[in-house]
């Protein structure tokens, strides 16, 4: 005899305005939403600042050193 497991699931039921018909929608948990809004921050920070460095390259306003101690020099 093999048993039927019964699933009593809860269901939500979410009204999607007009205007989002037809798109793609993600629904993600909140916190998961702020780590994801950090790491695009981050991401977003790293880029700004290798856009400077390349600029500055270009520029010629970079030095090129061998060691952490020639920097002081």
């Amino acid at each position: 005899m093999s048993k039927q497991s019964t699933s009593t699931e809860s269901v939500l039921s979410i009204q999607v305005p007009k205007k989002l018909g037809g798109k793609k929608v993600v629904l993600v948990d909140a916190e998961e939403y702020a780590k994801m809004k950090r790491r695009l921050a981050e991401i977003e920070d790293t880029l700004q600042k290798i856009a400077r460095g390349d600029a500055a390259y270009r520029q010629g306003r970079t030095k090129a050193v061998r060691s952490l101690s020639d920097l002081v020099r």
